[in-house]
């Protein structure tokens, strides 16, 4: 994983373990974010993300640290 990806991959540690209010947001019952609005989200408070760097993040993490929901909407930490 690159430098930037890396950086990403901490973020959303962050935001998922410990302060999806930080953003704005609140897991939902089976502790999962929307892609879209946490990239939306993110960006509004100064990070700079896309939807496709997280789902890359998701990929290649090498510790299957994130899974994404069936329909690939959602993220939370494994």
């Amino acid at each position: 994983m690159n430098k930037r990806l890396t950086k990403i991959s901490k973020y959303l540690t962050f935001i998922l373990r410990h302060e999806p209010h930080s953003i704005g947001m609140k897991l939902d019952d089976e502790g999962y974010l929307n892609v879209e609005d946490l990239v939306k989200n993110a960006n509004a408070s100064g990070k700079s993300i896309t939807s496709e760097q997280v789902k890359q993040v998701v990929a290649d993490h090498e510790q299957n640290l994130f899974t994404l929901s069936d329909e690939g909407t959602r993220i939370r930490v494994s």
